[in-house]
């Protein structure tokens, strides 16, 4: 540059080269400013988020890592925040917080309370997110979002109800691996796990179950052994639900075959009788070694090994049918979704797709010890001690739609206690839990 201008100050140069110069110089120098000035504009005019606040019942640690580097990374992000909320107490809260105009614009939480929340929730319109796209996208049990008039969540993960088995009870007495079968179960598991004394009474359980209060995932087992059977389970339309949980489409009972089932390991004169209700919850007895196989949720496995480190167990499926053709199992469902009073409804819809895309979801449900709800990334597997059988339950894991959890709950101790009890017969005491239940929806 300076070798031109020095040549410049070196000729002679005609007034009319002069101005032509300058006025070359002047449009370089507007050029730069007008450049600026755009990319400027450019960068104001990108998306605005605002503030955008979300609860929901999922460990705020890896959620909150997230937002941190994407606001680091993008200014647009630095009102967006996560709170962690307590499951049993989400929905109270959430109708406080919303009754006082200090609710949240985005929840995460699982389809267990969708019903529940239901009228709380903005839909996604099927225009803009095609029912094709969930279920190319998704794991065929998420789609349980999709309801008649909308998606209600952005799946995001799901935790399948898994069987963990106590290693050193199971080879103590031959077993080298889990039951995969229910037959195989009640034949050969259930009378060598189970130690009782001269009275019956139980000083160490092969499984638990027949009981509700004392059973951690008794809903999730009984909801297992309904998707099993071929339950219709319940079925939304307009708003409005049919409950199906006795019906399948071949015909029988499921509702009633599975109550049977189930009762049976917690009544005394029964060959399975292995659990009752004076025992301790029985995640408690499975970590004191006093339980050989529980039923829990794909996510609780890092909690097992932390809460006894000295317990040597493992994981698997849980058992089917020997002559099913299907495998079916429980799963809850996460997903996102847009609360329908929010103040800034494009901001947070704007932080739910960036949440929902594949990475974020995948990193969202693995740092959880849940299995990504989306199809490819379920296909790409996992080498997680507990991921990689769980990445398998994830596509065979189903859920229903419940009215809310608490009051479901009620309904089924009932049921079992009915049985059990001997108040009512099988028949009877589903036809009436169906009728209670039917309340529920009201």
């Amino acid at each position: 540059m300076g070798y031109y201008v020095e040549k410049i100050n070196t000729m002679k140069l005609r007034p009319f080269e002069i101005v032509l110069i300058a006025a070359f110089v002047g449009l370089g120098l507007f050029a730069l400013v007008f450049l600026s000035a755009f990319q400027n504009s450019q960068k104001d005019t990108g998306p605005t988020i605002g503030v955008v606040t979300i609860w929901g019942t999922l460990d705020a640690r890896p959620i909150e890592a997230l937002l941190d580097e994407l606001a680091t990374a993008d200014d647009a992000y630095v009102d967006v925040s996560y709170r962690q909320v307590d499951e049993n107490q989400f929905t109270s809260e959430l109708t406080n917080a919303l009754a006082d105009g200090r609710g949240p614009d985005v929840i995460l939480v699982s389809h267990e309370k969708l019903i529940e929340l239901r009228r709380r929730i903005s839909p996604i319109s099927y225009e803009s997110f095609p029912i094709r796209d969930v279920r190319s996208l998704y794991v065929d049990g998420a789609e349980i979002f999709a309801l008649s008039d909308g998606l209600y969540a952005y799946p995001i993960a799901v935790d399948p109800l898994m069987l963990y088995w106590n290693r050193d009870l199971l080879t103590s007495n031959n077993f080298l691996e889990a039951p995969k079968t229910w037959e195989s179960l009640v034949t050969n598991y259930v009378p060598s796990l189970t130690v009782r004394d001269f009275n019956r009474s139980l000083e160490r359980s092969a499984v638990a179950m027949g009981e509700y209060e004392n059973i951690n995932n008794a809903f999730g087992i009984i909801s297992a052994l309904l998707i099993q059977s071929g339950s219709r389970l319940v079925e939304e339309a307009d708003g409005t639900y049919e409950i199906y949980l006795n019906e399948t489409r071949q015909g029988g009972n499921p509702l009633v075959t599975t109550t049977d089932f189930y009762t049976r390991f917690s009544r005394p004169n029964n060959t399975l009788y292995s659990w009752n209700r004076s025992q301790a919850l029985d995640k408690e007895q499975f970590l004191s070694e006093d339980l050989a196989m529980y039923f829990g949720f794909a996510s609780e496995g890092l909690e097992i090994e932390r809460l006894n480190p000295n317990l040597n167990f493992d994981i698997a499926e849980v058992p089917q049918g020997a002559s099913a053709t299907i495998r079916r199992t429980y799963g809850k469902f996460y997903g996102l979704s847009l609360v329908r009073n929010t103040v800034n409804p494009s901001g947070a819809a704007a932080v739910m797709s960036v949440l929902a895309s594949a990475d974020n979801a995948k990193r969202i449900a693995v740092e959880a010890g849940l299995v990504p709800a989306s199809r490819s990334a379920v296909s790409a597997g996992s080498n997680d001690t507990y991921g990689r059988l769980a990445y398998r339950s994830a596509p065979i894991a189903y859920g229903w739609l419940n009215p809310a959890r608490s009051r479901v709950d009620s309904v089924l101790t009932t049921l079992m206690r009915d049985v059990t009890e001997g108040r009512f017969t099988e028949e009877q005491a589903t036809t009436d839990a169906i009728g209670r239940l039917e309340l529920e929806y009201n």
